[in-house]
């Protein structure tokens, strides 16, 4: 029988527009944030570079879970199997110090089960009683701001 874990809210918030956010993603144990940027670059006769940036910066959050609830992580799981993996991100831009919202795509849920029940009588069959090392990496997808 799984576990109830208390989840901390309100990481970030996923929805099918950019007003209407209803997927509150928990706050992960751990992650990294990232922003990215593109440039053109050539040399000029002179020896420096002159540079031109292409589109504008993109984000990039991967969020790792030591222990998840597994009904929370059905949740953002089955979320994005009836959404779609494209969706609007209400997120904290901690290089920027802002809250934004983007449109982002999800790559990578992967998850380790802890001690499915074996017993194929139990109710609980092949259910975990908990998640161990979940992760899932969301992606800015650029366009305009």
């Amino acid at each position: 029988m799984p576990i109830n874990i208390r989840m901390i809210p309100g990481f970030m918030y996923w929805g099918v527009t950019d007003t209407e956010l209803t997927l509150e993603v928990p706050f992960p144990t751990s992650g990294t944030f990232e922003t990215s940027r593109k440039a053109q670059t050539q040399e000029s006769a002179d020896g420096s570079v002159v540079a031109q940036m292409i589109g504008r910066s993109r984000d990039k959050q991967t969020m790792a879970w030591e222990i998840m609830d597994c009904n929370t992580w059905w949740t953002i799981n089955n979320w994005l199997e009836t959404n779609g993996m494209f969706f609007y991100c209400r997120y904290f831009n901690f290089n920027r110090g802002v809250w934004q919202t983007r449109r982002f795509y999800v790559e990578s849920p992967s998850c380790e089960p802890y001690r499915p029940t074996s017993n194929p009588n139990s109710a609980y069959y092949g259910m975990p009683k908990y998640l161990r090392n979940c992760q899932l990496t969301v992606l800015d997808m650029g366009g305009s701001a």
